[in-house]
């Protein structure tokens, strides 16, 4: 045998020797090695069943390892088997070249501990003197046919007294090689779960070596319950996820070029299903069916997010705002937005008008597809007196092509019931950044009651029934600092009724209000609207026993002034004061721009009762109807007014004119006028004021009134035929004036009364009120008719004051010329005033009436003397006042006139009458005139009779008419300037 041979059989022998020495002698050594440096170095117990090597196949398998908890008998980590499988050539290639690696039923136990801690921290920590090595070259190796079979992990949380289990593992990865020839050959992994209950699938295809680390994997989760991992999340929860299952089915591709960005494709489906969220007293908030979500491409890593679809199906939100204004969903934001939003707040200024960023590019977002169906949104607000409640049903929202890069623009299909029919929909496109969008708005039969509780505090009326629509256009950009919003199109309102919440009637409603093409712009404000139209409306006007009128206890009233303001109100920021003006002037602000192009009204009606008064008192105005022309607050205009209506059904009722109450300069010139309304329903206010019932009578009335530059001027022309006068009526508010006699004062011979009255004042005037000016005039013709009748009758017909009296002579009834003038305009005035009856009293200046009489009986005793004179020589016989005495005869009647007097008369010393002087004999026999006061009152008679006579004779005035009246006294009061020898007149 030639010593080559011999060689090679010694080392073939010694080879077998070897091989079979390594198949019984290195499982043994090998087991007792690693249980004992694993326990030394794991601080653990570690058992180990059996090694087995096949040193022909290079094949090792370790089965029954197990790693005990630390102190503790519990298995920590453990294995049935672990298969390797060692390539010979991978001394030739100088790498780690594995054809196969197993490892079957592999079991990891993970606690967490009350501290923190986790059953292997102290594995991690690094031990003394270890340094870190600076990164050699890359050792090479291939490893194939990796398999993981019914793996499980355990994991215990007691913190959260939580448990974890992922059973059934199945991991596969065909190779893993860094070596040349291997580092652009796909492997495609494959892993499979079941954790918690919820199967997992993760397949893929990638390049982990390579320059690229080109990597694809496709995930496929189903029914992961989300609630069991909420303990997890990094921040306080204000809410509860009692249910909520996630599915998501989709790919994942990742590449990173040298030198280049990396990129992260996400594509496939997510989804959640049957998620309830509830607030943390368990609540409801949130509640849909299923939310899928359709990735086209979402590349996170560049914030660039494609939707393809995005489907919400059957959501339910219940929206709740407490007494405090806190909405219950801004409440699910996390604590740390909470703070961040305070921080804002305490800088002056609320978080949502804080400064905003510097501009950045932000996260584009495209939704090709959106659609939510069937939802449902009950709102509730406890901030109002009465808690308001509205539920939105069957809303769906349509999306296409929406997208959050600039100027991109997409569409919306929104579409809200309401509750009893009502129904919202807007439809348009629109852009997200910035913000805009033109919208067609179709809103009908939307439920004003429901609103109540927002307008109960403000208003005293209960709104029982109404309609709200519009359809038109709605444009919003907030592209500029200054937003525009605009809307065109139409507002009804119908079927509006609403009732008095103190007597529960009606109070005011209308068939339908119509605003036709309205066009409102915001900022600033600007509203034209065509057409204003009203029709069947009805409105109800009462004054209650407290003398209140209902209109005016509709408002409700305001908090007292000085009161503190709320703690809410005084913890908000205070704006900043605004700065002035640089010339230190400041600049009046231009009210809203609005036009108003006519107002309509037709059918309308208006009922008026006044509880106030005893017997009640109530009238109604109706077919109320007409025109308002076009009406600006900015344009030069006066609006053309044509209004008629109808008091009781009958009495017509027409205003006329032009106004533009829209301008800053208000405008108004408008006639008013009434015919033919009937007093006798109004003998309430009659009894009660004026102390009598109307029997009959109408009464009509022309107005006019003029506004310009804030200075009214009216005109008031009362027009009252045939009032009459019923009986009369107890009442302690009537008053005491003479009502009577100012009717017959003012009513004419045709039985009517005429009154104007102007009125002219300032609108600045606080104090100025046309009607008050009116009642007060009413009211001073009243008290003229009791203090001074004749200068009221003078300024009605002419004459004033002075008709009350006539002067005479002293010692004269005789009726002079001036005084004739003067009766005959008084005839004339009792004339127009039938229903006046005239008293005469006469009356006499005493002391001068006494010398006046006593003159005018001594010249009558001369006259006597000539009248019988010339008597005897037969002349013609005349009235003693009409016999003339010459100067030169005075002397001789005088002697004649003495020695017939039979008064004790001087005598001489026989016995015989003296013979006087004249002004002796004149001196006697006025002495021995006596003058009575029944003389007195026979002149003062004569008098009266001597004016009654006149008035009688002009025919002006019947007798039943003209009363001569018995004076108190023979002196009347004294009055400044005139003489006590005179007849005064008083009027009833």
């Amino acid at each position: 045998m030639s010593r080559f041979k011999k060689i090679t059989v010694a080392l073939g022998l010694l080879f077998v020797i070897l091989m079979v020495s390594s198949y019984f002698l290195v499982p043994p050594i090998l087991k007792s090695v690693l249980v004992k440096k694993l326990s030394e170095s794991l601080h653990r117990e570690v058992t180990l069943e059996r090694i087995h090597f096949n040193p022909f196949t290079l094949a090792l398998s370790v089965q029954g390892f197990g790693i005990r908890e630390r102190g503790g008998t519990e298995s920590f980590v453990s294995f049935q088997e672990l298969f390797v499988n060692l390539q010979i050539l991978s001394v030739a290639r100088q790498a780690l070249v594995l054809d196969e690696v197993k490892l079957v039923k592999p079991s990891v136990r993970i606690l967490r501990n009350a501290d923190g801690s986790y059953n292997f921290s102290d594995l991690l920590e690094k031990k003394p003197g270890e340094e870190k090595k600076e990164p050699g070259k890359p050792f090479l190796f291939s490893v194939n046919n990796i398999r993981l079979i019914d793996g499980r992990v355990e994991f215990l949380d007691n913190p959260k007294d939580a448990k974890h289990t992922a059973e059934n593992i199945q991991a596969a990865i065909p190779f893993l090689s860094n070596m040349t020839y291997a580092l652009e050959t796909k492997v495609e992994p494959s892993f499979s779960a079941v954790i918690n209950g919820t199967p997992y699938t993760l397949k893929g295809e990638t390049k982990p070596f390579a320059d690229s680390r080109e990597t694809e994997f496709r995930i496929s989760i189903k029914d992961l319950d989300i609630p069991h991992y909420t303990a997890y999340v990094p921040m306080k929860l204000n809410f509860r996820l009692p249910s909520a299952k996630l599915d998501v089915e989709s790919t994942l591709t990742y590449r990173q070029e040298r030198n280049k960005t990396p990129a992260l494709i996400i594509k496939g489906t997510a989804g959640l299903r049957d998620v309830v969220l509830e607030d943390l007293r368990k609540a409801r908030l949130i509640r849909f069916q299923a939310l899928t979500v359709d990735m086209a491409a979402v590349e996170p890593l560049i914030v660039k997010i494609h939707l393809a679809k995005v489907a919400l199906k059957e959501p339910e939100v219940n929206v709740r705002r407490n007494a405090a204004g806190e909405i219950n969903l801004l409440a699910l934001a996390p604590e740390k937005a909470k703070d961040e939003k305070k921080a804002e707040e305490k800088k002056g200024l609320p978080a949502a008008k804080a400064a905003p960023a510097p501009d950045k590019a932000g996260p584009v977002v495209d939704i090709d597809e959106l659609l939510l169906e069937k939802g449902t949104v009950s709102f509730r607000d406890e901030t109002t007196p009465e808690p308001f409640s509205l539920p939105l049903r069957d809303i769906r929202l349509e999306g296409r092509n929406l997208s959050t890069a600039t100027g991109k623009e997409g569409t919306l299909d929104l579409s809200v019931g309401f509750p009893k029919r009502g129904a919202l929909s807007l439809k348009g496109p629109v852009t997200i950044t910035p913000v805009s969008a033109r919208l067609a708005v179709d809103a009908k039969d939307i439920d004003l009651p429901g609103f109540q509780p927002y307008w109960t505090e403000a208003v005293n009326i209960q709104v029982t029934g109404g309609k709200i629509g519009t359809r038109g256009s709605l444009t919003v950009s907030l592209a500029e600092k200054t937003p525009r919003i605009r809307y065109t199109g139409r507002l009804m309102v119908t079927r509006f009724a609403s009732i008095d919440k103190v007597q529960a009637v009606d109070f005011l409603k209308w068939k339908s209000l119509y605003l036709n093409d309205l066009d409102v712009n915001v900022s600033p404000l600007k509203v034209q609207i065509r057409q204003v139209a009203l029709t069947d409306f009805y409105s109800r006007v009462m004054v209650y026993p407290d003398a209140t009128l209902n209109v005016q206890s509709i408002a409700a009233k305001k908090e007292e002034a000085g009161k503190p303001p709320a703690k809410d109100e005084a913890a908000k920021p205070q704006a900043p004061p605004q700065e002035p003006a640089k010339d230190g002037k400041e600049k009046p602000k231009a009210g809203p721009d609005i036009t108003i192009g006519a107002v309509t009204l037709q059918g309308g009606e208006i009922d008026y009762m006044d509880r106030h008064i005893k017997p009640t008192f109530s009238g109604r105005l109706v077919e109320i109807g007409g025109r308002i022309g076009r009406m600006s607050s900015r344009e030069a205009i006066q609006a053309d007014v044509d209004l008629k209506g109808k008091l009781d059904g009958y009495a017509p009722l027409e205003i006329t004119g032009k106004i533009n109450p829209l301008s800053k300069d208000l405008f108004v010139d408008l006639k008013m006028s009434f015919k033919d309304m009937d007093l006798s329903p109004v003998t309430p206010y009659s009894g009660k004021y004026a102390g009598y019932a109307i029997e009959k009578g109408k009464l009509s009335f022309d107005l006019r009134y003029l506004i310009a530059k804030r200075k009214l001027e009216s005109q008031n022309v009362i027009f009252i035929d045939q009032l009459t006068l019923g009986e009369k009526v107890e009442s302690p508010q009537a008053t005491k004036l003479p009502v009577s006699l100012a009717i017959s004062l003012l009513k004419d011979r045709h039985g009517q009364i005429k009154l104007d009255i102007p009125v002219a004042g300032t609108l600045d005037d606080p104090q100025f009120s046309v009607w008050r000016i009116i009642v007060q005039v009413l009211v001073n013709i009243l008290t003229k008719a009791a203090t001074a009748p004749f200068a009221l009758l003078g300024s009605l017909m002419g004459g004033g004051e002075e008709m009350s009296y006539v002067e005479f002579d002293a010692g004269s009834a005789a009726v002079g010329d001036a005084n004739l003038k003067k009766l005959v305009t008084l005839g004339k005035a009792l004339q127009e005033r039938p229903a006046l009856k005239l008293e005469i009293e006469g009356y006499v200046d005493v002391e001068k009436e006494r010398e006046a009489l006593r003159t005018a009986r001594f010249q009558r005793k001369l006259k006597v003397q000539k009248l019988n004179e010339t008597l005897k020589k037969g002349a013609v016989a005349v009235p003693v006042d009409d016999v003339k005495i010459e100067p030169g005869e005075r002397d001789r009647y005088l002697k004649m006139a003495y020695d017939a007097e039979t008064f004790p008369k001087p005598r001489n010393f026989i016995g015989m009458a003296k013979s006087l002087p004249p002004a002796e004999m004149e001196k006697l026999m006025l002495t021995n005139i006596e003058i009575r006061d029944g003389d007195l009152r026979l002149l003062a008679s004569r008098r009266a009779q001597a004016v009654r006579d006149v008035l009688l004779k002009s025919g002006d005035v019947t007798p039943d008419r003209v009363f001569i009246v018995e004076p108190k006294s023979l002196t009347p009061q004294k009055k400044e300037k005139l003489k006590n020898s005179r007849v005064d007149f008083r009027l009833k």
